[in-house]
């Protein structure tokens, strides 16, 4: 479905964007998978403003980027002006989305009493309801991880704000935690991505022959620290890793009150990240398409010294660049097996000799078996 723009919506009143010759850039979602919660932001230049337009202009108000398909209109960022600069008749707005708010609002503090004894989901909605946002929540499940976390006892650690208690859950999952385009919050634990619903990007709609990159991997040492207070922890290692990158610990804090979930949690960060790959963390498309963060993009027509073909990467945000009605993205894209998602069992062909059982390198690492040469890997 292609989309174009549509209104820029200030403080109610829309100015139509193509008419107003409006430069806006929007920032989505976040970089990477290690990243803390991340704002959506918008910057919009407006041109040819009049001095009523600028008399009746303020920050704080409400602003609003529609987006429509030519059928139906709908948000593609929903958030407040935080800044505004005059030069001539170009004014340039700056506005943030909900996510940039919530340090404002306290939790946890002793007229709540005591948190239980509760699931990670569970508190992630407890903190919202706290905050008195449970409408602006939108929680994504792993539906086979939902550890339990200890009890809380503001008596001992205070009150905190939404912000930062939703900086210490996320990376208890690897949660991408991210502004949602009508305005809700976006809290997905990793783990409730898929691979199924991939989408392919037309090569034509992709602007250049996006680059590779490898980097050092993010640990081959990983403890998982846990209980209310973090004094106990879990230590797993990859010796072959260590071996040859040298010792690269990393650690990951959590209120798990199981040693086998922490367990669980630091052979998954083990396994995801103990060694380098290929990726492309960003590709470049030349019109507007509808993303969610977590979706599977695959790429194809690449190179032919590209080292995989094609590639499915994983989207985490997207930059907008609109000027009137000419649109271009920019997408941030992520290993997949950084999400655990690895070739899928469908994706073998049964029909193939060279994919029989019998024909699989007996040597493959199934968490490596990013795509069908790798069954090969021998």
């Amino acid at each position: 479905m292609t989309l174009w723009p549509d209104a820029l919506v200030v403080d109610g009143t829309a100015l139509p964007l193509a008419e107003l010759l409006a430069d806006v850039t929007v920032h989505h979602g976040r970089a990477t998978t290690t990243d803390e919660p991340t704002a959506s932001t918008l910057q919009a230049t407006i041109l040819g403003v009049d001095k009523a337009f600028v008399e009746a202009f303020r920050v704080g108000v409400s602003l609003e980027l529609t987006v429509t398909d030519g059928t139906t209109s709908r948000p593609r960022f929903t958030g407040r002006v935080t800044d505004a600069r005059l030069d001539g008749d170009s004014l340039t707005v700056i506005g943030v989305a909900r996510l940039a708010t919530l340090g404002s609002y306290a939790i946890g503090d002793l007229a709540e009493g005591v948190w239980p004894v509760e699931a990670w989901s569970a508190r992630v909605q407890r903190i919202f309801a706290s905050a008195g946002l449970s409408s602006s929540l939108v929680l994504e499940l792993d539906p086979t991880f939902d550890p339990t976390l200890a009890a809380r006892d503001p008596a001992t650690a205070g009150a905190t704000t939404l912000a930062d208690y939703l900086a210490f859950l996320a990376p208890m999952l690897g949660a991408a935690v991210v502004d949602l385009a009508d305005g809700t919050i976006l809290v997905q634990a990793i783990g409730a991505r898929t691979i199924d619903s991939r989408l392919e990007l037309d090569p034509a709609d992709v602007g250049y022959v996006p680059a590779w990159t490898q980097v050092l991997p993010a640990g081959n040492i990983v403890t998982v620290r846990y209980t209310g207070d973090q004094s106990q922890s879990v230590t797993v290692d990859e010796p072959s890793s260590r071996a040859f990158y040298g010792d690269r610990p990393r650690t990951i804090d959590t209120a798990f009150t199981q040693s086998s979930d922490a367990t669980r949690r630091a052979q998954t960060a083990l396994a995801r990240g103990a060694f380098s790959h290929w990726n492309i963390p960003e590709a470049p498309v030349l019109r507007g398409l509808e993303l969610r963060v977590g979706e599977p993009v695959t790429l194809s027509q690449m190179p032919a010294s590209s080292p995989f073909e094609p590639w499915t990467p994983i989207v985490e945000g997207w930059t907008d660049e609109l000027n009137g009605p000419a649109w271009t993205m920019l997408l941030a894209l992520s290993d997949p097996l950084e999400s655990g998602l690895v070739l899928p069992w469908d994706a073998v062909p049964t029909d193939d000799p060279a994919f029989v059982w019998q024909a699989v390198d007996p040597a493959t690492d199934w968490t490596e078996a990013l795509t069908l040469e790798a069954l090969h890997a021998g």
